[in-house]
């Protein structure tokens, strides 16, 4: 976070219980530098939230079903989120559902 950067220790603490207070995990967001999902994760999420299978993710993406199922399960994981509705919500909060 940029006011962490600077120092700005009031900012980060008010920030902090604003996402409190809105539910927003810190670590559900990428930072200024790194992105959180690959993009390939990214392509997976936004079929996820399209709300489709992940056999039919696999087919779309020409992977197996297996794999695609990793990709879920990494994606879950990733954004600290318990199932595939949450991710959604999420994938659209950081602006992947966009494009």
């Amino acid at each position: 976070m940029i006011a962490s950067a600077l120092g700005a220790r009031p900012l980060c603490d008010a920030v902090e219980v604003l996402a409190r207070r809105l539910g927003i995990r810190k670590s559900a967001l990428p930072t200024a530098n790194t992105e959180l999902l690959t993009a390939r994760e990214r392509e997976v999420l936004r079929l996820v939230a399209e709300g489709h299978s992940n056999g039919r993710i696999a087919e779309r993406l020409f992977i197996s079903p297996k794999t695609a199922s990793v990709h879920v399960s990494r994606i879950i994981a990733k954004l600290e989120v318990t199932n595939r509705v949450e991710a959604a919500a999420v994938a659209h909060r950081l602006g992947y559902l966009d494009t």
